[in-house]
């Protein structure tokens, strides 16, 4: 959990906190669904998958962030760091009576330390505590040690911690894309700028003209399209055509998210609008979208097959677009696959990552790991959680 030990911290979570307030929509989401007993808009996780002792606290009426902030961690001013602990919450105007907050951050488990005549003993890291085996396990900082004696000599074995975790941030899912239809109709466009004479370029045809946060912009499309003032719209560009790596067949086409914009007034055929948030520079051209309500998946991150493990014998799958790099894809990288929730697949899913081996008489080659984050008809964007391999484009997964 994070501890704020200076003012300087403070103060700078205080002027984050104003501009959050700022740049976040007011309106409630509209999608309710039934969760146990109750309604919200959100995928909260089932409270059975915190670490066991976790602290919980379940949501009641009039119960908000900064109040809970306060009760809990007895300064207000750290409700981002209980929001940070809960990231199925998308917007945190707005929590719902009934709803399960984890507390305690992301559920930080006491140091494994291993003792000479006391194996598997378990001792609380206390500040200044040197780091143990567990906390400075390379590769995963979501590793701990386990050490028991076989003949007399202590082994330490590693283990991924079971504890639930987010897969990926926020602006892994909004800062992305998808792959929709080629043609997906998008109405309402961005058209020009509020203050164009800054942008003009003597003698240069073709000037790059583009926005960012707080520019104020000119959309075609209003009321009669569908545009709500007050409301907020992912600001979308279309980008090319994707086809199939191994049979040329067309996919779709990869729309990348930009930024988003806040509509501050509209007419039948024209609204005005606010740059709200940028992803990077958002050009004239660009489609609004309405914010989809995409919670960040949390689930336990299993264990890669191992060598001798056969395959699951479910649906495969092809990795057929990557964010920005085609190369080498390691640990992190986000990229789209053909397979969505026609084929049952759902967000916090996962799937392994293989390659046929050049040799027929051999089985394939496990190459790694993908969390899926989003899903589409037929398909989904996924971050690699794992890689024993670099992967490619055009490399097969198979659900677990």
């Amino acid at each position: 959990m994070v501890c704020v030990r200076r003012v300087a911290p403070v103060l700078l979570m205080v002027i984050a906190t104003a501009a959050f307030a700022q740049h976040q929509s007011s309106h409630p989401p509209r999608e309710l669904h039934r969760v146990g007993d109750h309604y919200t808009p959100y995928n909260p996780p089932d409270p059975a998958t915190y670490p066991s002792g976790a602290k919980t606290h379940a949501i009641k009426a009039g119960d908000t962030l900064w109040a809970l902030a306060q009760q809990y961690y007895g300064n207000a001013y750290l409700w981002p760091q209980l929001w940070e602990s809960n990231t199925w919450i998308t917007d945190a105007h707005w929590i719902y009576p009934g709803d399960v907050l984890l507390v305690e951050g992301e559920g930080a488990a006491a140091a494994v330390v291993a003792k000479p005549g006391a194996v598997g003993t378990t001792e609380p890291a206390g500040e200044g505590t040197a780091p143990t085996l567990a906390e400075s396990a390379v590769g995963s900082p979501m590793t701990q040690v386990q050490a028991d004696e076989t003949g007399g000599i202590v082994v330490a074995r590693m283990q991924q911690e079971s504890r639930p975790i987010p897969l990926a941030t926020e602006a892994d899912i909004y800062c992305y894309g998808y792959i929709g239809r080629p043609d997906e109709p998008l109405p309402n466009v961005i058209e020009s700028f509020e203050d164009i004479e800054t942008r003009y370029v003597p003698r240069a045809p073709d000037v790059p003209a583009s926005a960012s946060v707080t520019d104020l912009v000119y959309v075609r499309g209003g009321a009669n399209t569908g545009l709500v003032a007050g409301e907020t719209y992912l600001a979308v560009e279309p980008a090319e055509l994707i086809y199939h790596p191994q049979t040329g067949q067309l996919i779709g086409r990869r729309y990348n998210y930009v930024g988003q914009v806040k509509v501050l007034c509209t007419e039948d055929g024209r609204s005005r609008a606010m740059v709200v948030s940028a992803c990077r520079e958002i050009p004239v051209g660009a489609r609004l979208k309405p914010v989809p309500q995409l919670p960040i998946p949390i689930a336990r991150i299993p264990d890669l097959p191992a060598w001798c493990d056969p395959p699951s014998g479910r649906t495969t799958g092809t990795i057929v677009d990557s964010r920005e790099w085609t190369l080498g894809l390691v640990e992190g990288n986000l990229v789209q696959i053909d397979l969505g929730s026609d084929n049952q697949l759902q967000p916090g899913d996962f799937l392994t990552v293989y390659r046929p081996s050049p040799r027929s008489d051999q089985p394939r080659v496990v190459l790694g790991e993908i969390g899926v984050l989003t899903t589409e008809s037929h398909t989904a964007t996924a971050v690699v959680l794992a890689a024993r391999r670099e992967m490619l484009i055009g490399d097969a997964v198979e659900m677990r």
